[in-house]
């Protein structure tokens, strides 16, 4: 069986750092390929833009695929698991930065 050839596919099963994502944004603008970013990258419009929105929300984006829950539940349950250790750490920002996602999304 070859490797997966999505970063996030890469990235889920361990060949692949959260770091090794600027690699496949580089070869995505030098090559040819006619599909857009969040498509070479193997995500979807809603997971791309929760990167975009959180930089380390990947963990959340795999856990989600992984449990098969909406990502915007995901993300509900890590603000929850945020906010109960918020007061001791630096986590806040991570916490704004989910409910800001979180609130700019549609309602389904």
């Amino acid at each position: 069986m070859s490797e997966p050839t999505k970063f996030i596919d890469r990235y889920a099963l361990g060949f692949a750092e959260a770091e090794d994502i600027n690699d496949f944004i580089d070869y995505w603008h030098d090559s040819d390929s006619i599909a857009e970013l969040h498509d070479f990258l193997g995500l979807s419009w809603e997971e791309y833009t929760l990167l975009a929105a959180d930089s380390y929300a990947l963990p959340i984006i795999v856990k989600a695929r992984m449990e098969r829950v909406p990502i915007a539940r995901a993300v509900n349950d890590n603000i929850r698991s945020y906010e109960r250790i918020a007061a001791r750490s630096d986590d806040a920002g991570k916490i704004s930065a989910l409910q800001r996602w979180i609130a700019a999304q549609p309602d389904r």
